[in-house]
């Protein structure tokens, strides 16, 4: 039985490239191997880490003055990960809209002195205008979270600001364009927008690696020398991010997929708003996230009948996260027009019971 997936993370993949993968689990081309079992220092991965670079390359517009890496652990990896490769000359501070943000800096706090600065929700464009020209004058590296899953916040108009960034952008990787001029190093765990779990993008700005003293997996000079091999890497979940990333450009690239984006969240947003009496959305309108639709119920009945229909009906994933509750549609790459317009309809119905 089909199941529509609203999941905010794993995503669900397209089944063009699940077809693929099963193929290849089987045998990789004619080598005789599963794409399971294939040697990280064989000719044939040394063709698949090349090509997903490009890819990724051409898909983000990325400059040639950037360095591509391939790491495990996440994005709760990189919190202490880029804390430690920082020259401690340096000062930081921590951008928070949400929960992965707020993470981020207790991470940085236990490796270095950085600075916290909250934008309160309702207020996120007024205070992301004074950062733009006062308080970020004063700050080498500040780290953001694009997107921020739980709570539903995005921020894409971030290149104004006067610091150097790091870039959280787990969530919306390869969702809408921008300028990489202020962007110091970004990184997203490929399982939102770009694959499965297990391995963690990070794109690097040239000027941002240093030679330093770190243990081996913490010294990104080391890393990135030995381009994404100096371990193990995720072979398999390499070999996935580059068939996504095919599949991206072969349907038109970031163009195609932030038109997509904002096609589908604009009308579920309308169609929310439209049905207001029986709905709350928490996040002011600047800030909302194309990517993780969150409203809450105003009766708490209606809430749980939503969710119980919705999985009568094979949708799911769409119940909020347990620390804030209410309802979280995740709108990755991923969700197609039929799966959309099949929730589209699914909501409307339901709103019109009611």
């Amino acid at each position: 039985m089909k199941k529509y997936n609203f999941s905010p993370g794993p995503t669900k993949i397209n089944e063009s490239i699940l077809e693929k993968v099963e193929e290849n689990i089987l045998e990789y081309r004619d080598t005789g191997v599963s794409i399971l079992e294939i040697s990280h220092r064989s000719s044939d991965f040394a063709d698949i880490l090349l090509k997903t670079k490009e890819n990724l390359r051409l898909l983000l517009d990325v400059p040639s003055n950037y360095k591509i890496l391939f790491l495990q652990g996440g994005a709760t990896f990189h919190n202490a990960f880029i804390a430690n490769n920082i020259n401690k000359n340096y000062s930081t501070s921590n951008l928070i809209t949400g929960t992965w943000g707020q993470k981020s800096y207790e991470d940085f706090c236990t490796v270095r002195n950085t600075k916290k600065i909250i934008l309160p929700n309702k207020e996120i464009e007024h205070y992301l205008k004074i950062l733009q020209q006062q308080e970020s004058q004063k700050i080498d590296y500040m780290h953001i979270t694009s997107n921020e899953t739980i709570e539903g916040i995005q921020l894409r108009e971030f290149n104004h600001i006067n610091s150097d960034l790091i870039i959280d952008s787990s969530s919306d990787i390869g969702s809408y364009k921008f300028d990489w001029n202020n962007v110091a190093y970004l990184y997203a765990g490929a399982q939102k927008n770009l694959g499965i779990p297990g391995v963690t993008i990070s794109i690097v700005r040239d000027d941002f690696i240093e030679e330093n003293s770190n243990p081996t997996y913490l010294n990104l000079y080391k890393l990135i020398n030995k381009d994404s091999l100096l371990n193990t890497p995720p072979t398999f979940s390499i070999y996935v991010l580059k068939l996504v990333t095919d599949w991206m450009i072969d349907l038109g690239g970031v163009d195609y997929f932030e038109s997509q984006s904002i096609e589908f969240s604009t009308q579920i947003y309308s169609l929310l708003n439209r049905f207001s009496e029986y709905v709350s959305l928490p996040v002011a309108d600047y800030s909302k996230s194309r990517m993780n639709i969150v409203f809450n119920f105003k009766n708490e009945l209606h809430e749980k009948l939503f969710i119980e229909e919705s999985q009568n009906n094979n949708i799911i994933g769409i119940k909020g996260h347990r620390s804030v509750g209410g309802i979280r549609v995740s709108l990755y790459n991923s969700i197609d027009k039929s799966t959309y317009q099949y929730l589209m309809e699914f909501m409307e119905t339901f709103f019109l019971k009611l």
